[in-house]
């Protein structure tokens, strides 16, 4: 017999229960509709409301103890709306698991976990001055939400695009807007970015000849552009905020204190770090700005309370459609020293300004043997999609993650030792696809990596001391970058498409002093780095940082790729790689060849459809990857929680 471990002050039954030793490890059943928290959980007609672990809990699932073994299963296509923090360890062999119905018996498909609120009592705008005179006015509505985004234009800052603490990052990074199971919907911002799920591209952004003036007395930044600052009203800005692209290659947002007609100048506080010599910008976050359907912004009113304007992409019963925004934060938090956890199968969406779906926290103890698989995660803002910081022994396999505003990595790893991240499918997230800093003795394999292009972004980071690592049969599009100290790295069998957004597909920065700045023994062996942009007279397919005294890498060896010509400051072994055009002789090793990018069709089975095997009968048959293109390609992600 299966008996709950609980104290429980409610029902004596149960505290007689708890006289009897466990035998078993428990089966306990979460039905969020229709489950009562006064009953035993142990089966699906006594299913609890809410789950062990959320602060929302009353009764037994608030006092329960979960032990070696047990699982907690949520009951499939229901939403349970909360978020869950996790403290409870299992055994070697017998992890607590909280389950997102993977067995298909309870329920139709997977558990979700949802951590947003649908936004109701939407009224249309009353008139043109609302909007900043916007002329779509008679076509824009207004709500009022309960988060309050004061904090977050008032602080007299410029941050970073990824800044942390929520309270002060730009206001719809803290607050995202979803279309139901559609998309996230765009903050409206001038000028339009070519693909809005990515406001802070620079490549999209005014440029303006005039360098910015800072004001250290006045603590203030002075932005001037004679073209485009051409209204005569000094409130014209009131309520905006304009991005800046500065120091070390990122956006940094600002609300906007004043405007000058005369001297067409905007002035916002002062920025304390690096700048450029001429001024590229973005405008955000005032509803004069809301042309496309989607598009919205948000204005704090104090006392808890923001006001949204959207132009609704569709309308029911006169009311924008199924708009939803986030209220919690993190969708499970596992707290630090946890141990022997496995977490399955539930489709997570809408949390903002925490750890993101799934996150390990760091802790006065490390975590070890956790496992995160085949989990759906989608529209959140925070951390990463799965984060693991300071964890022993972690697998995070057969995961779908994808478009994750804010700065949102897929999958952060931190300080992990003994690491298995595989067959994961990562999509148009906004940070870094896998973001890794000192990732020792693990692998990362067969999985697809796809459309992570935000500011300050990668296919893939190996950054701060990542030692023992093989990376192997894995699709990535954008850029692969490896920073400060490396060791014993190998990269095999990979293709990375740049897809002519970047100037290279792979490079090793040695920049910052975490760890040291030593790279040493990296093998790259029979990948493919193909379709990397050649606008700059340095594009390359594998990059060595020059300047700033860096040490050139040890024991390289490059050997069985196809690429675009090596670059910078690398010595080792080069040998039976294809080069798309001329590289230095150095890198001319034996066996060695330049083949000219016209000729991709020669090389390759279908360049078109990215099948980057390689085609009988061409030079080095055995050079590049053999990997065969992800399905993923030509189907999309399903977009439903099934």
């Amino acid at each position: 017999m299966k008996l709950l471990r609980t104290f429980s002050r409610c029902l004596p039954v149960a505290l007689a229960i708890l006289i009897l030793p466990s035998l078993h490890a428990a089966d306990y059943y979460v039905d969020f509709e229709k489950g009562n928290n006064e009953k035993d959980g142990l089966s699906p007609a006594t299913a609890w409301k809410h789950a062990p672990g959320d602060t929302a809990a009353t009764g037994l699932p608030a006092a329960a103890r979960l032990a070696p073994g047990d699982t907690v299963i949520f009951k499939g296509g229901v939403s349970y709306f909360g978020s869950l923090t996790l403290n409870v360890s299992g055994a070697p062999e017998k992890p607590i698991t909280y389950d997102g119905n993977t067995a298909g018996k309870f329920g139709t498909g997977r558990a979700i976990l949802d951590g947003g609120a649908v936004i109701t009592g939407w009224k249309p705008v009353p008139s043109a001055d609302e909007v900043k005179g916007n002329p779509k006015w008679k076509q824009i509505f207004f709500a009022d939400i309960g988060i309050d985004v004061t904090s977050n234009t008032k602080h007299d800052k410029v941050v970073v695009h990824r800044q942390q603490p929520p309270d002060v990052q730009a206001p719809w990074q803290r607050v995202m807007l979803s279309d139901g199971d559609k998309k996230i919907l765009p903050i409206a911002q001038h000028p339009k970015p070519k693909d809005d799920f990515f406001p802070d591209l620079p490549r999209d952004f005014f440029k303006s000849p005039t360098k910015l003036e800072l004001n250290k007395d006045a603590n203030t930044t002075v932005l001037t552009d004679t073209e485009r600052f051409t209204s005569s009203d000094a409130n014209y800005f009131d309520g905006t905020m304009v991005g800046i692209h500065a120091g070390n290659n990122h956006v940094y947002f600002a609300d906007i204190k004043s405007y000058n007609p005369d001297t067409k100048q905007i002035t916002f506080p002062l920025h304390k770090g690096e700048i450029y010599g001429t001024t590229t910008y973005a405008l955000y976050n005032s509803p004069r700005y809301i042309e496309n359907p989607g598009e919205w912004t948000i204005k704090a009113l104090g006392d808890g309370k923001s006001r949204v304007y959207i132009l609704p992409l569709r309308l029911e019963g006169g009311q924008p459609a199924n708009v939803a925004y986030p209220v919690q934060a993190t969708g499970i938090s596992i707290e630090g020293g946890t141990s022997h956890l496995r977490v399955q199968g539930f489709f997570i969406q809408r949390f903002s300004g925490g750890g993101g779906g799934i996150n390990v926290k760091r802790g006065s103890g490390r975590s070890k043997d956790i496992a995160i698989v085949n989990n759906e995660i989608r529209f959140l803002a925070g951390h990463a999609g799965v984060g693991l910081s300071h964890v022993d022994d972690a697998l995070v396999e057969k995961n779908m993650i994808r478009h994750c505003p804010g700065w949102t990595s897929g999958i952060f790893i931190n300080r992990v030792t003994g690491f298995k991240i595989q067959d994961n499918f990562l999509d148009k997230n906004s940070g870094s696809g896998i973001r890794f800093y000192e990732g020792m003795n693990g692998s990362v394999s067969r999985n697809v990596v796809l459309d992570h292009y935000g500011m300050h972004s990668s296919g893939m980071n190996l950054y701060e001391g990542c030692t023992d690592v093989v990376v192997e049969e894995n699709f990535i599009e954008n850029v692969i970058t490896m920073n400060r100290n490396a060791e014993r790295i190998v990269i095999r069998n990979n293709v990375v498409d740049a897809k002519e957004q970047s100037v290279v597909t792979f490079s090793i920065w040695q920049s910052g002093q975490t760890r040291g700045k030593d790279v040493k023994d990296i093998q790259f062996l029979n990948n493919t780095f193909v379709n990397n942009s050649t606008s700059q007279n340095w594009a390359n397919g594998l990059f060595g940082q020059v300047g700033r005294g860096v040490s050139v890498p040890s024991g390289l060896v490059v050997r069985g790729n196809i690429m675009d010509r090596p670059y910078g400051k690398l010595d080792g072994v080069f040998e039976n790689n294809i080069y798309f055009r001329e590289a230095d002789a150095k890198y001319m090793g034996e066996g060695c060849q330049v083949v000219p990018v016209t000729d991709m069709k020669t090389l390759f089975m279908d360049p078109e459809k990215r099948d980057f095997r390689r085609r009988p009968g061409g030079p080095l048959p055995d050079t590049g990857a053999k990997l065969a293109p992800p399905a993923w390609l030509n189907a999309s992600a399903s977009a439903s929680a099934k």
